[in-house]
């Protein structure tokens, strides 16, 4: 047994080297923030001397708190426990939960969300290769490069892939994960209530998508519950070595994203809150110096990012500045769009909208399902009596965040409060347990909050499952980009015809063991942004996408705007000893393109390329120019002409009606509406004229139904109009408010006002293929569904720009394969798709500009195309029904469209009504 004397001794050994480490802390951080402001003025010393006195501070800080060989001891032996065993199933579980039909996930390795490409790009371009720096100013953003730091050695260690990052940003949200799980069991102790925790966290749906997603903002997440864990256990067992640990992790959490300020301003605010309530603890000297050593282990962790901002404070505030300064104008009265309503109905449907596009990862869900408030809501309550309130902050500060930014794309902002709602959860899981002493209000409570809980379990389960079963069924993981960029890249490398494209261990790497390509390429691709400037970022990526002007062309381009991108990266191309290579994917918005510059094929040799990935065939186009004849290329395209002679698609046109002002037969006055019966013969709403022409195929005049007038049979302003399988008739008067429906030969059979109130300005007819008729109601905002008989089926929409609503909806077409409804909304610059009323998708609409007529639609079901007029473009829009842009349809001159708005489709022509005449297209 050792002597007084020993302990004596040895307490005095330890003291000395403490105080030793803790001075080369101190010296070791004086190093880095004398090093961080060399850096910043551009002195070449302070370059490696930053990181290292970083880390070595936090280092030594470590060792000094470090427990003895007998306290580490104690430390490996306390682990040999069931507690031990419990949380290693709860890995287990998570781990094995989140592999879950790993190969259709959409998160299996070919697939990575836009913002993460961006992550990585940044990455190989300022983090690889240069001096550390805990941030960099970025487009319109401070980058913080902690999280970049920490991907970087996954990827060294297993390949610089998709899958080695999808591992690093696992890493991330299992730390979260078990760490929420540590404090849970900290605060309550109850094997039962952790279990539960564990499971709302691992199976709650905003979570689970999120943890192959990317972005700094899950970094913070972890590095916020680890450190609020290490604080709790620090202050407890009174123990400097968590004390100092959780201190590092707080300044990590300000270094690693935007979101860390609102971690360390919870620690701040709730400091003074803890320092009213436990009074007496001030007191003690061991209190001061607790706090003292959290302060310093924070500064030593968070001095480089605090460099960067003392010196770049301009930079690190101008993305959130912009934000605060938007809604401070809204405080202050700023009228609408951007008012306080904006912002407050902004929130509302972030949480509680059942579709809400701006959650880019889970539209079709709710970050918190509506059951858990029964637990969160009784959870802040006793949170606040059980004076947790660092808790309470950090479940608040980031939907506070979310409510001051506002706008599209806000779910990432809520991330750091996950964990923080899922513990609020466990303070009434906690307090269901404690009724005990009333053993039967106990069963009941219990009951019921088994059932409330699988009441949002079951349902978030279901949607995670629906979610692994298709690689596509998140979007946003981009496989189809990723796809065509692996394959693209090999191309570029030099390899003329690749195979399939699959995941390799280095992809994103230039490939080894191939020499240089004997040619340099330039690339006009259809769909991929960032992802696929990553994949040829070691191949000169902004040379190579110059072609398209680093753009996918078929969401962001126009055809004049493609054509400039060609003549420019050909125009400024230095030549040397290489061939040129210039690839197009095969699209109709390009074909008009290809066509010009297949005349150059007689100094150039013509090539293709495809493949197949998940069902859809990509084809491109190749032209090979070689060095020698690289010179006269480009003296032919420079002559060019500015604005190319475009003929949209090999079609023919007639002007068949030619119409023309007036009242007479097969003249017409702003009509709005077209349909073809089944006879081929063309019936046109003449809405001026308040009649209905009718006209053979040929576009010889036929007959005139109806007159001006309120009566039975007569029109106001007839607008939409259509036949159904017997050849009945039906018209929607805006000026009477009401749908009539006549006979094939235009006699009367009855008319409907509408359910409700009635109809206001009902706009356009469509017929599904059971024959029932669909009304766009315009006035209210709505489609109403009838039968032939005039019953009302069912009836949506209200005015908004939210999923289902529309402001002034102006037609609608049905595709007869699906019964699926896509309903245009010009105001709102988008169509909305919708099976029986039920909103599925939709897609934006930037080429309707400012609505300056009523916007029609026209489903080719055999093709799987849909034909949108645009008044504003003077141009018909073509799409797939997925809302992909293929080109656009136009007649052959001296044909032109001028003020497009009413479409019909019949026997392979489209019949475009064009002002005060009618065009008719072959397609």
């Amino acid at each position: 047994m050792p002597s007084l004397m020993d302990l004596s001794q040895r307490k005095s050994r330890l003291l000395t080297s403490r105080v030793l480490l803790l001075g080369f802390s101190v010296i070791s951080l004086v190093i880095c923030a004398w090093a961080g402001a060399a850096h910043y003025r551009k002195l070449a010393w302070g370059d490696p001397w930053q990181p290292i006195g970083w880390l070595l501070s936090m280092f030594f800080l470590l060792c000094a708190f470090l427990p003895d060989p007998r306290g580490l001891a104690t430390g490996f032996k306390s682990l040999v426990k069931p507690k031990t065993a419990f949380f290693l199933f709860w890995i287990l579980f998570f781990v094995a939960s989140h592999l879950w039909n790993f190969q259709t996930a959409p998160w299996n390795g070919d697939g990575l969300f836009d913002e993460s490409g961006n992550d990585l790009g940044y990455l190989k371009t300022n983090v690889i290769g240069h001096p550390y720096q805990a941030s960099y100013f970025h487009g319109v953003i401070s980058r913080e490069t902690l999280f970049h730091y920490y991907v970087w050695g996954f990827l060294k260690l297993f390949g610089f892939n998709i899958l080695s990052y999808e591992a690093a940003l696992f890493v991330i949200w299992l730390t979260a994960f078990v760490f929420a799980l540590l404090l849970v069991d900290l605060f309550f102790r109850s094997y039962v209530v952790t279990s539960i925790t564990a499971l709302v966290f691992n199976f709650l749906p905003f979570a689970f998508i999120y943890t192959f997603v990317g972005y700094r903002y899950p970094m913070t997440v972890a590095l916020a519950v680890v450190s609020l864990y290490f604080l709790h256990a620090g202050f407890r067992k009174g123990s400097p070595f968590c004390l100092s640990l959780g201190g590092i992790a707080a300044g990590l959490c300000l270094a690693s994203s935007i979101p860390g300020k609102q971690y360390v301003l919870a620690l701040v605010i709730a400091a003074p809150l803890y320092a009213v309530f436990y009074r007496r603890s001030l007191k003690r000297t061991v209190m001061w110096n607790s706090l003292a050593l959290i302060v310093y282990s924070f500064l030593a962790a968070a001095t480089p990012i605090l460099c960067y901002i003392i010196f770049n404070r301009g930079s690190y505030t101008y993305y959130e500045g912009a934000y605060l300064h938007q809604f401070f104008d809204a405080v202050r009265g700023t009228p609408a769009p951007n008012d306080m309503r904006y912002y407050v109905t902004g929130l509302w449907k972030c949480f509680f909208a059942a579709q809400y596009w701006p959650r880019l990862l889970f539209p079709d869900f709710l970050p918190i399902p509506l059951p858990y408030y029964w637990f969160l809501v009784p959870g802040v309550v006793l949170a606040v009596w059980e004076k947790r309130f660092e808790v309470l902050l950090l479940a608040t500060l980031p939907v506070v965040g979310v409510f001051v930014t506002g706008g599209a794309a806000v779910e990432q902002r809520l991330l750091l409060a996950i964990p923080f709602w899922i513990i609020l959860m466990s303070f009434t899981f906690a307090a269901l347990l404690k009724l005990r002493p009333w053993p039967g209000v106990q069963v009941v409570a219990c009951a019921l909050g088994a059932l409330i809980l699988l009441d949002g379990l079951v349902p978030s389960v279901r949607y995670i499952y629906s979610k692994t079963t298709s690689p596509f069924s998140v979007g946003q993981f981009a496989q189809h980009q990723v796809a065509v960029s692996r394959f693209l890249k090999h191309v570029v490398a030099g390899q003329e015809h690749p195979g399939p494209p699959h995941l390799e261990r280095n992809e994103l790497n230039r490939i080894k063991g191939l020499s240089d390509p004997p040619y340099d390429t330039f690339i006009c691709q259809n769909d991929a942004y960032s992802i696929i400037h990553l994949f040829l970022h070691d191949y000169d990526d902004d040379k190579i996408l110059s072609f398209c002007a680093g753009l996918p062309f078929s969401s962001v381009m126009t055809e004049q705007d493609v054509w400039n991108a060609n003549k420019k990266a050909i125009a400024s191309y230095a030549p040397g000893n290489k061939d040129l290579k210039l690839i197009w994917e095969r699209d109709p918005q390009a074909e008009k393109i290809i066509r010009m510059f297949q005349s150059l094929r007689d100094i150039g040799t013509e090539d293709s390329l495809s493949f197949s990935f998940g069902g859809r065939v990509r084809t491109f186009y190749v032209l090979n120019i070689p060095s020698e004849n690289i010179p006269q290329f480009q003296q032919r395209v420079s002559g060019f002409p500015a604005t190319p002679d475009f003929t949209s698609m090999p079609q023919s046109a007639t002007n068949t009606f030619q119409g023309g002002k007036g009242i007479g037969k097969g003249q017409f006055d702003s009509p709005t509406g077209i349909a073809v019966d089944g006879s081929g013969n063309v019936l046109v709403a003449d809405t001026g004229n308040g009649r209905i022409e009718k006209f053979f195929p040929t576009g010889a005049f036929l007959s005139i139904i109806g007159t001006k007038g309120s009566g039975q049979g007569q029109f106001s302003q007839p607008n939409g109009i259509a036949t159904d399988r017997v050849g009945n008739i039906y018209v929607a008067d805006a000026g009477n408010q009401r749908v009539f429906k006549l006979k094939s030969d235009g006699t009367f059979i009855t008319q409907w006002k509408g359910p409700e109130l009635g109809f206001y300005g009902p706009r356009h007819i469509a017929i599904g293929p059971d024959n029932s008729i669909y009304v766009v109601d315009q006035g209210n905002d709505r489609i109403v569904k009838f039968n032939p008989d005039g019953a009302v089926l069912a009836s949506w929409g209200s005015k908004g720009n939210g999923a289902g609503e529309f402001n002034d909806p102006t037609s609608a077409a049905v595709d007869p394969a699906t019964n699926k409804i896509y309903v245009n909304d010009p105001r709102n610059k988008r169509i909305q798709v919708f099976d029986d009323g039920k909103f599925l998708t939709k897609w934006s609409m930037p080429e309707w500009g400012q609505p300056v007529g009523f916007e029609d639609l026209a489903i080719d079901s055999q093709t799987g195309r849909l034909y949108a007029s645009s008044t504003h473009l003077d141009a018909v829009l073509v799409f797939d029904l997925n809302g992909t842009r293929i080109g656009n349809v136009t007649p052959t001159p001296p044909d032109r469209l001028d003020g497009p708005s009413a479409l019909a489709l019949a026997d392979r022509k489209l019949y475009v009504l064009n002002g005060n005449r009618v065009s008719a297209i072959d397609l």
